[in-house]
């Protein structure tokens, strides 16, 4: 790898977040599989290949190399027997000054909803991401009757800043969502010889 960022491998005890690799593909696609009709109606939909171990094994390389080129950092939840896919946690578009910041998406298996195991994925995940990449913002976007998603992000701490109208071709309809972010208020810049960032008067 050519990359000095550190693979990941993040975990409490009660589950695994880390990038996947060939080995995970039966994993992954058990998952999809699963969770096919659950996940529809809140995703763009899958190409024909999407649940094949051909699609994996070009999206796993992918995943890596994206990675490694400070891209995105696509994760899987993993089960603490690190075996059993339960959830995907991607950060995307991760861009350096003078943004610092990525796009957060998430997926957690039906059988796993209530049990708040996104909201502790999240909370190793998200801080990971902050200063892994040096980011300033994570934003999270999500249709506005998906209520579930919009209960995590605000105990997640993420702020509601908008309304995009036809944001995403959801299941195969342009769908409007909820946008909402979160920001790294302790953020500095890496450069030790480059000014102190403060925030303004009045912002928060």
């Amino acid at each position: 790898m050519n990359s000095i960022i550190p693979l990941p491998y993040l975990t409490d005890g009660s589950l695994i977040i880390r990038l996947a690799t060939s080995d995970d593909i039966p994993a992954i696609l058990a998952f999809f599989t699963a969770n096919r009709e659950a996940l529809g109606p809140v995703e763009p939909r899958r190409p024909d290949n999407f649940y094949t171990v051909s699609f994996w094994e070009m999206r796993i390389a992918l995943n890596l190399s994206h990675y490694e080129q400070a891209r995105n950092a696509c994760l899987f939840v993993f089960e603490p027997n690190d075996q059993t896919v339960i959830g995907d946690i991607n950060f995307t578009n991760i861009s350096g000054y003078p943004h610092h910041g990525c796009t957060l998406g998430y997926a957690l298996a039906q059988t796993q909803w209530g049990h708040g195991r996104m909201q502790r994925a999240l909370q190793l995940a998200i801080p990971w991401i902050f200063a892994t990449f040096n980011l300033h913002r994570v934003a999270a976007n999500h249709l506005p009757d998906n209520e579930r998603s919009a209960r995590l992000l605000q105990k997640m701490g993420f702020q509601r800043e908008g309304m995009a109208r036809d944001y995403l071709l959801i299941d195969g309809f342009w769908r409007d969502h909820i946008l909402t972010a979160l920001t790294h208020s302790d953020w500095q810049a890496r450069d030790h010889t480059a000014p102190l960032v403060h925030k303004q008067r009045g912002k928060h």
